[in-house]
């Protein structure tokens, strides 16, 4: 066999090996596109999620502090409540006064008539 004809039966082998390498590479590019597109879109998530971790981080401090107010509030509420209650009762009792002293103005008009 002559350095021609074995030129010619490797020929076509290098050729498909080289078909095959392109057709491989062409591959692995679109492979990097799609793994670099969904880089970029998982590093999105991830500082989305940072942001959102950081606004429940957030909202738990101000239920926190909602929840302290209004436990200030009740107290403060029921203290007044208790206030109300006091000046309530002292004013039946200045009313039962002001019946009795009613009731004896009455009945001097009473007498006197």
């Amino acid at each position: 066999m002559t350095s021609d004809q074995r030129l010619d039966q490797l020929e076509p082998l290098v050729s498909q090996t080289l078909a095959v390498a392109d057709r491989h590479t062409a591959q692995l590019k679109q492979i990097y596109g799609v793994l670099s597109q969904h880089s970029d879109t998982l590093q999105f998530i991830l500082r989305e999620m940072v942001e959102v971790k950081q606004g429940i981080g957030e909202l738990k401090q101000d239920v926190g502090d909602l929840k302290q107010g209004m436990g200030a509030l009740q107290e403060s509420t029921n203290v007044r409540l208790d206030v109300v209650d006091a000046n309530v009762s002292g004013l039946g009792t200045n009313l039962g006064g002001l019946d009795t002293k009613l009731d004896r103005i009455l009945g001097l008009l009473d007498a006197s008539k």
